[in-house]
């Protein structure tokens, strides 16, 4: 029995599918699929059974899958002990990042980590929640930052951490004749022109499910990642925006005028990583170090 060909057993499993398995192991996909036969042949077992375009677990397999994970676990935290003996303040740790979380709140955090732990090494890169998500449960990325709740993502081995409660606002310009509200409805402004966020962001998703909610489909007629951009085109006449709370309050223009929504809509951000990450030393410290920074449902500011 080899542990390479647990592994591959282990992460076809999590992937429900050759293919993914093979991209996330950076391997070809005829070598996972003779990995997976010759522990076919060894126990004499059928593992997988083909559903349409997918694969299913067999019973027998699905009986023995929790032992061979923790048997995977244990080796690849021996293999990491034996080969970082001396050195648990090192490595690289790879972020995923939302534009829409804003660097004026992780820029900090990231430097005095870096400041703390000079030989770890950061390497960010920028995506919208639901791909953040996905890196993250394929094991491309390390850490994430998402918006909660990620659509059809779950996942047993990550955890999320969530530090960001807020709820969101609706954002005119000073005269516009819902300025002086002191709160509005979704039913109110379903026929007013809408500057929107990208489709890959989550908030597209939250929002136009409330909207759906109500049986309406608001007109957009504009779209941005950037917080600062939709601003000016609302300021510019374009149209209004839903913005998070703490977003509307770092605007500090008197040109617009922040509403509060209801019923309420939240804006909630989470920390994400896989469990089994937790046996490298670099991202042990650095879960452990934004949980001692950032406390819980902290609001950003």
């Amino acid at each position: 029995m080899d542990i390479t060909h647990l592994k591959y057993f282990v992460e076809v499993a999590r992937q429900k599918s050759f293919t993914k398995a093979a991209q996330t192991l950076h391997v070809s996909q005829p070598s996972l699929s003779k990995a997976v036969r010759l522990l076919e042949g060894e126990w004499n077992k059928q593992l997988f059974r083909r559903r349409g375009h997918r694969i299913e677990l067999t019973e027998e397999a699905c009986a023995v899958l929790p032992q061979i994970e923790a048997l995977v676990r244990q080796f690849e935290v021996l293999e990491h002990q034996m080969s970082h003996t001396n050195d648990l303040e090192s490595g690289e740790i790879s972020l995923g990042i939302p534009p829409m979380i804003g660097t004026s709140f992780l820029s900090p955090i990231i430097r005095d980590f870096m400041h703390k732990y000079p030989r770890i090494s950061l390497k960010v890169s920028e995506y919208g929640s639901p791909q953040i998500a996905q890196l993250v449960q394929d094991g491309q990325l390390q850490v994430g930052f998402v918006t909660l709740p990620v659509p059809d993502f779950t996942n047993k081995d990550t955890k999320t951490y969530i530090f960001n409660h807020q709820p969101l606002q609706y954002v005119v310009t000073a005269d516009s004749p819902f300025a002086q509200r002191e709160v509005i409805t979704l039913q109110d402004i379903k026929k007013e022109p809408l500057v929107f966020f990208h489709h890959s962001f989550s908030l597209y998703d939250i929002i136009l499910g409330r909207f759906q909610e109500i049986g309406v489909v608001p007109p957009i007629v504009a779209q941005s990642n950037n917080w600062d951009f939709i601003a000016e085109l609302v300021k510019s006449g374009l149209g209004a925006a839903i913005l998070p709370q703490s977003i509307c309050a770092r605007l500090h223009e008197d040109s617009l005028v922040s509403i509060p929504i209801t019923p309420r809509i939240d804006w909630v951000l989470g920390m994400i990583w896989n469990e089994r990450s937790l046996i490298i030393p670099a991202i042990r410290l650095w879960v452990n170090y934004f949980h001692n920074r950032v406390p819980e449902t902290l609001s950003i500011r």
